[in-house]
């Protein structure tokens, strides 16, 4: 772990002091790979507490009890175990053989079940349908205006946009259905929130991050 992301975590945590936090962010909104790895990090974090608390149930501490490992037999009681035991080998060996071949049955089934559903997943990926959406934004007076998001990695150069004779500027991407988080970076330096966007939310160094949602 690096010393920028070893910041991140600290500032996550909540670690940092009002100095420092200042002086960390404004070195992340500066750097869009390093916004990119916040906004991921942040993400998870938010996850992770918004996730519902599993409550243990009752039967839990019995079922433990159950499964520890039974006491240790005396050495008086395991000879008389082997003596009667050896009267019916015969009939242990059949068993532990057709156990062998209940499980090796079992084995080839789930190895078999297990790569059909990796094909099943496979072929579910390749189907999976892919919208090309068309991002517009209004800046007449930009020299250059790019569309940065964790769809392209929070990239200035991926996402470079192209100006139309109105002042609008356009960028069409393929986009499988979900939801995106973007701005739009102007001449390089400034990030902007799209006016037009549905929804928005704030990335944490005072700026909004846009929402965009593909449906099916």
């Amino acid at each position: 772990m690096d010393k920028e992301t070893q910041l991140i975590h600290e500032l996550l945590d909540g670690e940092l002091s009002p100095e420092e936090r200042r002086d960390l962010l404004d070195r992340v909104n500066s750097a869009p790979l390093l916004k990119g790895e916040f906004d991921d990090l942040r993400s998870v974090v938010d996850m992770v507490e918004s996730a519902e608390r599993l409550a243990v149930p009752p039967e839990f501490t019995s079922q433990v009890m159950k499964r520890l490992p039974s006491p240790k037999v005396s050495f008086r009681k395991r000879v008389s175990s082997f003596f009667l035991g050896a009267r019916v080998l015969r009939w242990n060996l059949a068993s532990a053989l057709a156990a062998l071949c209940l499980v090796v049955i079992a084995a080839g089934a789930f190895f078999e079940m297990q790569k059909k559903g990796e094909i099943v997943s496979h072929r579910a990926s390749l189907d999976k349908a892919t919208r090309t959406v068309v991002i517009s934004f209004y800046a007449p007076k930009a020299g250059k205006v790019s569309l940065a998001g964790d769809f392209n990695k929070w990239s200035i150069e991926k996402g470079l946009m192209k100006k139309e004779s109105n002042g609008i500027w356009t960028l069409e991407i393929p986009l499988e259905p979900g939801t995106y988080h973007y701005m739009f970076v102007v001449n390089g330096e400034a990030w902007v929130t799209d006016p037009n966007a549905e929804l928005s939310y704030d990335d944490g160094f005072g700026n909004k991050n846009s929402v965009l949602r593909v449906s099916l």
